[in-house]
């Protein structure tokens, strides 16, 4: 039996994804559901996948449910549901649902969902000496936009144009996000005196210290570097500078130990920052605030389309690729759909997590292509557990190191 892991040869794969969509019937939430997906196989009669609660044997028997392999690509979306849980550093990172290719009563190749709390400390002999810039690093789109899902209270219109991701900015760094993609909102008043908030666009989410909690407890925990893209200011900051000095200095106050100063840009490396002490890159989307303050790093650009189809999709970010990916700056690809203002009239019934849910499949196969592994950067996603870009990410970075 072979185990999933990093190699200079591309061969079969199996993976497991967890489905953006949600509904709830009779109180029973049908929402977090587990994706059985493989790439790259050449069937032959009676392959089969299988999906799993333990680790399957080398007969790969007691399956949950199995499917028969007659692509060499495929994805089915199963009934079995990913259980919220607390999530810890040191604990088994598999999340309770393993995958195994079977052939002829022998199992092929496994993997399980699994989080990855240190995959950058893990490969620090791989990625130590290549700068930040010349790294695949995973992220979210709009990454304090987030909420677990409860059911009807969760399902109302304004809700599904509003939330982009399912868990919390702890956990999003739990599973191996890297990069925030953040927007924050000044407000005067509010019920429980915060005046910064995290914002989608200009609707507050939730108070900005519970975002930069959580980024601080993980980075408390590990050594694993952050960056923090506060990239747009939409409510509170219009002719008001000062309310920038008040923010950098409650984010200077809570992460300063960690924060990584604007002297490395554009070039460091892992091993540079780490030999600092320091883990978390600050980037901020003023330019005259960010050259006030030494921790502070100069905008970072989102290449972001604004597409609502596949194709436009694709290609918009194919160019990014190309404008982007020989410059030697930390960049963003912001690889999601994004709705027209209309659409809540519209499509009522859509929402996030359906657009998600086209996308990140299909996102995870272009960038498995090695013209855009090589040159991509940061790339920031909705619903990110849909897609397998974490794993690509570390498997990318090894085969850049080693393999190119």
């Amino acid at each position: 039996m072979i185990e999933a892991n990093k190699s200079c040869v591309d061969g079969l794969s199996v993976f497991l994804t967890v489905s953006s969509l949600a509904k709830s019937n009779n109180g029973l939430l049908r929402d977090r559901l587990i994706e059985i997906n493989w790439n790259d196989a050449e069937p032959e009669k009676g392959d089969w996948v299988g999906l799993y609660d333990h680790h399957p044997d080398e007969s790969g028997t007691d399956p949950l449910t199995q499917v028969s392999v007659t692509m060499t690509r495929g994805y089915i979306k199963s009934d079995y549901r990913l259980e919220r849980m607390p999530l810890r550093i040191g604990q088994d990172p598999c999340l309770g649902y393993w995958i195994a290719y079977v052939r002829n009563n022998h199992v092929l190749l496994t993997n399980c969902l699994q989080i990855h709390p240190l995959w950058m400390e893990n490969s620090k002999n791989v990625i130590g000496e290549i700068p930040l810039h010349a790294l695949m690093i995973p992220g979210t789109h709009n990454s304090g936009s987030w909420k677990e899902y409860d059911g009807p209270s969760s399902d109302t219109v304004f809700l599904r144009y509003l939330v982009n991701q399912d868990e919390s900015v702890y956990n999003q760094l739990m599973h191996g996000i890297r990069y925030l993609d953040i927007r924050v909102g000044y407000y005067t008043s509010s019920t429980n005196g915060e005046k910064f908030w995290v914002n989608h666009n200009f609707y507050r989410m939730r108070p900005l210290s519970s975002l930069i909690n959580d980024v601080k407890k993980f980075a408390q925990e590990t050594k694993e570097i952050l960056i923090l893209d506060f990239h747009r200011f939409p409510v509170g900051f219009d002719g008001r500078r000062d309310r920038h000095g008040q923010l950098v200095e409650y984010i200077d106050e809570e992460l300063n130990q960690f924060m990584v100063p604007s002297s490395f840009w554009p070039n460091a490396t892992p091993n540079e920052i780490w030999s600092a002490n320091k883990s978390i890159i600050i980037s901020y989307s003023d330019t005259r605030t960010a050259q006030q303050y030494p921790n502070l790093w100069p905008p970072l650009p989102q290449e972001w389309g604004d597409k609502r189809t596949l194709p436009d999709l694709k290609s918009f970010l194919n160019e990014s690729i190309k404008k982007r990916g020989v410059k030697g700056q930390i960049w963003a690809a912001m690889a999601e759909f994004t709705p027209k203002p209309l659409d809540i009239v519209l499509r009522p019934t859509q929402g996030l997590r359906n657009m998600a849910q086209s996308v990140n499949i299909p996102i995870t196969y272009w960038y498995h292509d090695k013209i855009w592994f090589t040159k991509s950067n940061v790339i920031a996603s909705d619903f990110f557990l849909g897609n397998n870009l974490i794993q690509m990410s570390i498997d990318s970075n090894y085969k850049r190191a080693k393999c190119i």
